[in-house]
Formats: structure tokens, sequence, C-alpha cells
């Protein structure tokens, strides 16, 4: 009988910190949403003031629905700042919001 409750006990524990790292997850979203929101909501004075265009803003929705455009936003402002960082890979995740026109055309291999 120990034994069950001790594995009952580690199961309900492994479910809650599932739970948990969901919710944060979920918060870390909706954060990323808020602040490019709140980036689209600047004028373009502004964003120039933060090295930034109308232009990165599009880009950043390559990050896809569920992904953080702020990650590419960032870069761009990096990029302009002359700073690559190259040691550090930029999570982007989530499926694209831009089609995958090339995947739909078929393939041509070249006769020699």
């Amino acid at each position: 009988m120990p034994m069950l409750a001790a594995t009952l006990s580690s199961a309900v524990l492994a479910v809650v910190a599932v739970v948990r790292r969901q919710v944060e997850i979920v918060r870390n979203w909706r954060e990323a949403r808020q602040g490019y929101v709140a980036l689209c909501e600047m004028d373009d004075r502004t964003l120039a003031d933060l090295g930034l265009t109308r232009s990165d803003l599009r880009d950043a929705t390559a990050a896809g629905y569920f992904g953080d455009p702020t990650v590419v936003v960032a870069a761009r402002v990096a990029e302009r700042q002359g700073r690559h960082d190259r040691t550090r890979p930029h999570a982007v995740t989530g499926p694209s919001l831009v089609p995958d026109v090339a995947a739909a055309l078929p393939r041509v291999v070249p006769s020699m």
C-alpha cells in the first residue's frame, strides 16, 4: 500500500508540473503578443527611434501564430546595430503565416 501511495503522489506531482509549465508557456505567449501589438500601435517615428520599420513588424509574422514575434524584431534591431549573436540561435516556433509557395510546385530535375 505505501508503494501505491508513493506512485500516486509521484504521478500527481508530475501532472502538476506539466500543467504549471503549460500555464507558463501560455503566459509567455500572451506577453509576447501584447508586446507585438504595442509595437504595431506605435507611429513610424517612434519605431525608427527603436531601430525598427513597419516591414520588420510584418516580417515578425513569420514566427507563426504560436511563435514569438518579438524574437524576430529583436534580431532585426541587433542586425542594424551591428550586433550579431551567432552563439545563441533564435528560436522561431510555430507554423508560418506566410504560405510556402515553393512546396506546391513540382520538382524539376534537369537532365544531362
